[in-house]
């Protein structure tokens, strides 16, 4: 019998190789207060949750259609969120899913190191818009579905100058989803880093280029790192079809997440 189920399970993983796909072991359900979240947005709220704060503020940065804003709001249910996006449709997208939700607020701009007005290049694929430009020396990693399209001039402003006008002295998530352009926009919020005035960075990372002159995961880690902020995990994780791994998204916490959550937690067994 033990031979016959060891023979259908490899039958049933070569038919499922054979289709494109691969077989895993479903993990164990978690234990409620024996493990941590792996999901990115209830990993957050964990860690937020164990600051004890009751008004929190998030910044979205790279909104899009509301699609992370929507994940934010299910997390933090009383939160004020901020919107960034410069695209029209997106812009109008989200006033129109967000209409009756007085804490989710529309920025209509691009956020990068200064004010001012830049070329914001439009591909197929609106998620995947950037001030930067797509690539035209090295291989294509990004997919062919998302070639570009257009150019129209946007409004940028820069997070320090934002939040001083809004009077926002502390935001607890600061997330960006800018195709290439984070380390730009964190240069443009370094008082912000300076005065460790953000719990959590969440943000998009490459480890190929898939815009031209895009900074890598480790040119990020290296400069928030200076800011006392360091790596809590990477998700997402996305590879391409030669197994290059191209894309995902890191967690960095301040000096004071991991003095006084992460470290509090007990030691491994």
């Amino acid at each position: 019998m033990e031979n016959q189920i060891k023979l259908m399970k490899k039958l049933i993983k070569a038919i499922v190789s054979g289709l494109g796909y691969e077989l895993r072991k479903k993990r164990k359900p978690s234990i409620p207060g024996n493990s941590f979240p792996s999901n990115p947005f209830k990993a957050q709220r964990q860690l937020i949750k164990n600051l004890n704060k009751t008004d929190i503020y998030i910044l979205d940065v790279g909104a899009n259609k509301g699609q992370t804003a929507r994940k934010y709001r299910s997390q933090f249910p009383t939160a004020e969120i901020y919107c960034f996006e410069p695209f029209p449709d997106s812009i109008a997208e989200l006033n129109r899913k967000f209409s009756d939700d007085q804490k989710i607020h529309i920025v209509p701009k691009a956020v990068a190191q200064e004010k001012g007005i830049a070329t914001f290049y439009v591909n197929e694929r609106d998620e995947t818009n950037s001030l930067l430009p797509r690539p035209s020396s090295e291989r294509r990693y990004y997919p062919k579905s998302a070639k570009p399209k257009e150019t129209i001039e946007v409004e940028v402003t820069n997070l320090d100058e934002f939040l001083k006008e809004s009077n926002i002295s502390m935001i607890d998530i600061l997330k960006f989803d800018i195709q290439g352009g984070e380390l730009n926009a964190l240069h443009g919020a370094e008082s912000l880093l300076e005065e460790k005035s953000t719990a959590l960075i969440y943000t998009e990372i490459m480890f190929i280029p898939h815009y031209e002159g895009v900074p890598l995961f480790h040119e990020i880690w290296s400069f928030i790192s200076k800011f006392g902020y360091s790596l809590f995990d990477i998700y997402n994780l996305g590879r391409a079809t030669n197994g290059q791994i191209r894309q995902g998204d890191a967690l960095f916490v301040s000096e004071s997440v991991r003095n006084n959550v992460i470290n509090k937690y007990p030691e491994e067994p």
